[in-house]
């Protein structure tokens, strides 16, 4: 039989969705700078912090009857070997009918991480900077699910932290046409 071949070179986007659906459908995979990470599986308050962003932003989105839409979990195409998944993410309003085959895009608006503790250095460090290298976005967002604490990363700071902990704080999003109080991204958590 012999030794197998393996390829050494970073995986690609293809080769990335070519292995995934191959996978359990419960498992959420990313692939970063060419490499396999498998997320660790959300807990309560991870999930409950996204309920509260899509549904607070889903209302504003069809109050406004906005040219943009929020979706929870779906992949951002960074280059041909980066292909990360946010929690939650803001893009331009999407043609009709969806494309069934469509699984990234690469014109995001507006990125929510939850943080986790497995994935906190990697939030902070190599998706805010593969991120915030698009040019379409305008805010990168990361929400911690153990404290009241969310910092904001947006274009027209250049990108520098902005931290938020007050309970009357709120994020705005002028290109978007809304403000969101920490308080409606941590309802019913306990935070």
């Amino acid at each position: 039989m012999g030794v197998p071949r393996i390829s050494t070179a970073p995986q690609t986007v293809d080769e990335f969705y070519d292995f995934t659906d191959r996978q359990p459908d419960e498992e959420k995979w990313e692939l970063i700078e060419g490499e396999l990470v498998l997320q660790a599986s959300p807990g309560l308050a991870h999930q409950w912090i996204v309920k509260n962003l899509t549904i607070a932003l889903g209302l504003r989105e069809r109050e406004l009857d906005a040219r943009w839409e929020v979706l929870p979990g779906l992949g951002v195409r960074i280059s041909n070997i980066s292909r990360p998944e946010p929690d939650v993410l803001i893009l331009p309003k999407l043609p009709r009918p969806l494309d069934p085959k469509q699984r990234d895009r690469d014109d995001v608006l507006v990125i929510f991480e939850i943080l986790s503790p497995s994935t906190a250095d990697r939030d902070l460090r190599w998706k805010r900077e593969a991120h915030t290298s698009l040019p379409s976005l305008t805010h990168y967002v990361v929400v911690a699910q153990d404290a009241f604490e969310v910092v904001v990363f947006a274009r027209e700071n250049g990108f520098a932290e902005q931290r938020f902990s007050g309970r009357g704080d709120a994020i705005a999003f002028p290109d978007l046409g809304v403000t969101l109080p920490l308080a409606e991204i941590f309802r019913d958590t306990g935070r």
